[in-house]
């Protein structure tokens, strides 16, 4: 209606010259528009292809890394394992030596012995205070038996008080101390702990007394003396 109307209007002639020319705009600006768009696709593809190429740069990046990494963590294994072991046969030497050692202390001294359960050693180290020591006693085990071992050991300081014979307790030296020192292990203990020399006191040996409180164990009462030796206070002790 609206066609017969602009025909009657404009007449025939122009009627179809305008509807030629609108025709011809509806063609360019669709022929314009799909080119725009083709266009931005085109970019889009560009920067998407881009990104492309930057992540793959980035992923062979990772994967380096993570090759690195892989290698890194394949020689600390190893590293490890070797350190593992070699601890391990350490160990198993130390326990070889300390049965081999047991075997010959049963033979040529029984009675420092207790079913192997042995009093090893008592070390004494000197401070910076005058007449203060530390002391650390070693308690362990030589046998195969694995049992706790509980008790109680008594350590006596024997010497001389001002020109006479005199002893003196451990304990009796220590600040708030029980009578006994009390032990309770498997494998090995370090009793340790510091005490003051009354004055006028030159200790000469150290006697050590342990009592064991299962009857299991045989011999309940094993006894050690040791030699006063005091280490000087920059003197590393060996307390395993």
């Amino acid at each position: 209606m609206a066609l017969t109307s602009l025909k009657q209007r404009f007449g025939t002639f122009w009627f179809y010259v305008l509807l030629a020319l609108a025709m011809t705009a509806s063609f360019g600006a669709g022929f314009y528009l799909k080119g725009w768009k083709i266009d931005t696709q085109s970019e889009r593809l560009a920067m998407l292809e881009h990104s492309l190429g930057n992540l793959k740069s980035e992923n062979e990046d990772l994967v380096k890394r993570l090759n690195i990494l892989g290698i890194e963590l394949e020689v600390s294994r190893l590293a490890n394992e070797k350190s593992q072991q070699t601890i391990q046969e350490e160990i198993e030497a130390q326990i070889e030596l300390r049965r081999e050692l047991s075997f010959y202390q049963k033979v040529m001294a029984p009675e420092l012995d207790q079913e192997g359960f042995v009093i090893d050693s008592f070390e004494v180290t000197e401070t910076n205070s005058e007449n203060y020591f530390r002391y650390a006693l070693i308690l362990m085990q030589h046998d195969k038996r694995r049992d706790k071992v509980k008790g109680n050991v008594t350590v006596t300081l024997i010497g001389s008080q001002n020109g006479k014979p005199a002893k003196h307790e451990l304990t009796s030296l220590i600040p708030e101390s029980s009578e006994f020192l009390v032990f309770n292990f498997r494998y090995f203990e370090v009793l340790k702990g510091e005490f003051r020399l009354p004055p006028g006191f030159l200790p000469e040996r150290v006697q050590v007394e342990s009592v064991l409180s299962e009857a299991k164990w045989g011999k309940r009462n094993l006894e050690r003396t040791f030699a006063w030796q005091p280490h000087p206070e920059n003197t590393a002790v060996d307390n395993t």
